[in-house]
């Protein structure tokens, strides 16, 4: 058996029809040279589209067991979320891999935070799963407020930060910016209160209303769709088009028309698809400082952070980047830079080359 043949990815399967950011980090990394050969084992979730019960997952991580035990595989990459009932089957994955065949392991942490656990939990975490984290060869975090909230629990952990990344290295190049035509503005997400879509809004028309020289398009749908659409009715001058849910061809030709992305979240964000697509395109990027978003976003050179809630800082740089149209050309420079530095398939196989040692 070949070393690819021997890694075990542990998460949902890249032909499963589930759509969250763990899955789609799977189908990244099974699209890399590294990963290939690599088997994909999905004991299935009580959250995802796959449901399983406790019984089924129990089932499926004894016959994981019985193969780890056999030496099936090299090295072990475990996905979970940051919940309870994903962190419950974190340590029951953990607790089946203590034996003396032990594998080389990595943890990649996803959605959720350390912080959010209830303080009886993470106590009993503490107390009695200690040893089994410091197995771990790595603990890998999307963002530093992540990183953070393990180690106020754990401590003599070996933890670094990892990316999520594209499935491509082409980017999408952008027309040359006209300093007469609108400023074009992107939104691209959940339709929720808290991803900021609210403050978009007022923020978009509010400049819109002191200079005409603005539009922005909606690319999403979800709880508050139908509220964000009564509160767009009385714009009538075609500067606001709400999309709803859209498909990738679609939404790839949002990106390329935009000028700027905008993502006021105070959502406790990970690591955004969206601000990777985003940087693809070279769109400068407006955002809160959420998650990955703090280090992603430098202002000035790859775009503007703004504090959470604050309509008139987000009027505030979105009237910097009309008034200075030349910052455009600049921070999109920037954005396809970091994009192909750090985001591409290529940065993604780089990376996990020099994890696995290949």
């Amino acid at each position: 058996m070949t070393f690819r043949k021997r890694i075990c990815i542990i998460g949902p399967s890249p032909d499963s029809p589930y759509q969250g950011g763990v899955a789609t980090h799977i189908r990244t990394l099974k699209a890399l040279a590294c990963f290939r050969e690599a088997e994909v084992f999905d004991p299935g979730s009580v959250h995802s589209n796959r449901k399983a019960g406790v019984t089924s997952i129990f089932r499926s991580l004894t016959r994981l067991k019985r193969r780890i035990r056999a030496g099936n595989f090299t090295h072990v990459l475990i996905n979970t979320s940051i919940y309870p009932s994903s962190i419950i089957k974190l340590l029951l994955i953990l607790t089946y891999l203590s034996n003396e065949n032990r594998p080389e392991l990595h943890v990649f942490y996803h959605g959720g935070r350390f912080q959010s656990l209830p303080s009886w939990f993470s106590a009993l975490l503490y107390t009695l799963c200690s040893p089994l984290l410091r197995n771990v060869r790595k603990h890998h975090f999307l963002s530093r407020v992540q990183q953070e909230g393990f180690e106020k629990i754990f401590t003599g952990c070996n933890v670094s930060l990892f990316a999520n990344y594209s499935q491509g290295d082409d980017i999408w190049p952008r027309a040359a910016v006209s300093s007469s035509a609108p400023l074009k503005l992107l939104f691209v997400g959940r339709i929720v209160r808290e991803k900021g879509i609210f403050e978009a809004f007022a923020a978009f028309d509010g400049v819109r209303r002191a200079t005409g020289e603005v539009e922005m398009t909606v690319a999403g749908d979800g709880p508050a769709f139908s509220e964000l659409a009564d509160r767009s009715g009385a714009i009538v001058d075609g500067s606001l088009r709400l999309l709803g849910h859209v498909s990738e061809e679609p939404l790839e030709q949002a990106y390329r028309e935009a000028d700027v992305l905008i993502m006021p979240s105070y959502h406790p964000e990970g690591f955004p698809y969206t601000v990777i697509e985003a940087m693809r395109a070279g769109l400068p990027i407006i955002s809160t400082s959420e998650g990955a978003l703090e280090l992603l976003v430098k202002d000035g050179v790859t775009g503007y952070k703004i504090p959470p809630r604050d309509v008139l800082a987000l009027e505030s740089a979105i009237r910097t980047i009309l008034d200075k149209r030349e910052l455009l050309q600049f921070m999109s420079e920037n954005c396809h830079a970091y994009f192909k530095a750090y985001l591409s398939k290529s940065a993604a196989e780089q990376y996990y080359s020099q994890l696995l040692g290949l």
